[in-house]
């Protein structure tokens, strides 16, 4: 058995940065009700805490000065060390993303305060996001130094990423189309904020780097509208481009809150960057033209540093939370080991079961995305289950990310048909494999919550279901998501889905259109504040299950957004997996 305490007793690893002396990273852990973090030092034998305040992250080491981001609630600022020197305040934002260092100066990422009381005039398609609620502001810009805090480029478009080898500044923006979520790398005139595309055609740009000589390197791709699509390392200026693994990225979900991001590094000849092959992310190098592994599979890198020759990286396994390498490994949770899943194909998709008895109840999990993957990363849940008696299975069916371009885009127009053969044909495949003879759960969030709603529409197969953040009515999410009125178009292969054809195929491969043959009790928990897969969603299905007489509940938390189950508030994540558990018992005991 296992409490819910214990399960969110880690702590986890993220943001590293090496220097010439060690690695500086974030250490996050949960302390009752808040998330508290803290920037320490690995020298590859011995840990020293740098910060006591409990709310920094985000350590870069640059020119033998330390920069962190620290946060009372209200702002964000910007913290910086020289040698032994007490910590200094730079400047403060609403929120920073981003800081690099340029000239004798500092270039900033970041959003402004705005007045959220006042009323809200929107006068685009996207007028609000998830995680950032309306877009009042925006991510813009700014120089710091200490004569001036000056705003470089801003506008209604975010500024997502910045790179310098401080001669050129190169960025990432969605000026060029940010309703859909396009975007573009430029050269920016530190003067006067003026640009210079350097991206031909339409896609995406995730991360950017310089060379010292002032060669542009990114992460994204030109094929449009297209979530599908690999990413690649793209030279724009040589007509290059380098796939790690089979994409670039990564795409392997956790539930982990180490808010892991993406990012690319050019050090000396070398571009340094992660990829995905099947359930499993690597660090890659790219060299002389040719792409190299640094790690092994098995493990998902979660994010990394480079310095000179030496490298450094953090990772989760399926059994240990969270590991960093520099030299050595340090693992901030000894004590912790979980079981062992065990790998199973069944047809050329692969998957997973956390086995605990042949006797014991099952819950199947189903991914979001969908183009995301499960693979070789700790998931809180799964462990949490599998201590608490549980058999957890879990697999990555066709549109899953990291078996190649082919298998992703596979599923476009074939929601809720190709993925739902994939996925029974896999649960039945392991039933037999491991002579299961336990009743099955079923469960889900984001596209897995609508696999959800979907499979129960189709099968009584499962005693019970829980869908989180999931989709019910693809039509209604096309006016209430802050990317479903294009994200479900491209999806179902729908070119208007305002017109009548459009509006009929969203609604035939929506689940509420089917939900009078649900007979399944069914556990709908959603993010009150969820603008990717709005709470409508779940009020729809439960209004329907209810007015049905099928047993059903929906939990609204407050205050959380999409990423409830991963970087949701403490209390709620804790009480989310009280509740799961509870309804697991009470149809599957």
């Amino acid at each position: 058995m296992q409490s819910v305490e214990d399960a969110y007793s880690i702590r986890v690893i993220s943001d590293v940065s090496l220097s010439d002396k060690g690695v500086f990273f974030t250490l996050t852990s949960i302390n009752g009700g808040e998330y508290y973090s803290s920037i320490y030092f690995y020298d590859g034998e011995k840990i020293e805490r740098i910060t006591f305040g409990g709310k920094e992250r985000n350590p870069v080491y640059m020119d033998y000065r330390l920069i962190y981001i620290t946060s009372n609630g209200a702002e964000e600022t910007i913290k910086e060390i020289r040698g032994m020197s007490e910590p200094r305040s730079v400047a403060s934002f609403h929120r920073v993303h981003k800081v690099v260092k340029y000239k004798s100066s500092y270039l900033v990422i970041a959003e402004e305060k705005t007045d959220k009381e006042s009323p809200f005039i929107a006068n685009k398609i996207k007028y609000r996001y998830d995680g950032r609620g309306l877009l009042r502001t925006r991510k813009g810009l700014y120089i710091v130094n200490d004569k001036e805090v000056r705003k470089v480029l801003s506008g209604n478009f975010d500024v997502n990423d910045v790179a310098t080898n401080e001669s050129r500044v190169v960025v990432i923006t969605t000026s060029t189309e940010d309703d859909y979520e396009l975007s573009d790398v430029f050269e920016v005139d530190i003067n006067n904020g003026d640009l210079k595309k350097i991206t031909q055609g339409e896609g995406i740009a995730q991360a950017v780097t310089l060379s010292r000589e002032g060669k542009i390197a990114y992460l994204g791709h030109r094929k449009g509208l297209s979530p599908w699509a690999n990413l690649e390392v793209i030279l724009p200026e040589e007509g290059k481009s380098f796939l790690c693994g089979m994409t670039c990225g990564n795409r392997v979900l956790t539930d982990l809150f180490d808010g892991a991001k993406i990012n690319l590094e050019w050090v000396g000849d070398s571009i340094y960057t992660l990829g995905q092959i099947r359930g499993s992310t690597l660090l890659y190098r790219i060299s002389d033209n040719k792409v190299e592994e640094i790690t092994r599979e098995g493990l998902s890198v979660r994010g990394f540093s480079v310095y000179s020759n030496y490298y450094s990286y953090f990772y989760s396994t399926p059994t240990k939370p969270s590991l960093l390498f520099y030299k050595n490994i340090y693992d901030p949770n000894p004590s912790i080991e979980g079981i062992e899943p065990k790998q199973i194909n069944v047809d050329g998709i692969e998957g997973w079961i956390i086995f605990t008895g042949k006797e014991n109840p099952i819950v199947f999990s189903i991914h979001g995305g969908p183009h995301m993957a499960y693979g070789n990363a700790y998931f809180i849940e799964f462990q949490f289950l599998a201590r608490n008696g549980f058999n957890v299975i879990y697999c990555n069916p066709r549109g899953s990310q990291g078996y190649g371009e082919e298998f992703a885009s596979t599923l476009v127009g074939k929601w809720g048909e190709i993925d739902f053969e994939d996925l029974m044909k896999f649960y039945k495949k392991v039933r037999e494999e491991f002579s299961l003879t336990g009743k099955a759960g079923l469960t889900g969030g984001s596209y897995g919550g609508y696999m959800t709603n979907w499979i129960i529409t189709r099968t009584n197969e499962f005693s019970c279901a829980i869908s989180e953040r999931g989709i019910s009515n693809l039509i209604s999410m096309c006016g209430t998501s802050d990317i479903g009125f294009w994200f479900n178009s491209i999806e179902l292969g729908v070119k208007d889905p305002w017109s009548q054809d459009g509006i009929q195929k969203l609604l035939t491969h929506s689940p509420i259109y089917y939900v009078k043959n649900v007979k399944t009790p069914t556990l709908f928990i959603h993010g009150e504040e969820d603008y990717r897969c709005p709470i409508e969603q779940a009020e729809q299905m439960f209004t329907a299950l209810k007015m049905n007489n099928i047993d059903t509940l929906l939990v609204r938390y407050q205050g959380d957004g999409h990423e409830h189950a991963r970087r949701g508030k403490p209390k709620n994540m804790k009480d989310r997996l009280s509740l799961k558990l509870n309804w697991f018992k009470k149809y599957l005991a």
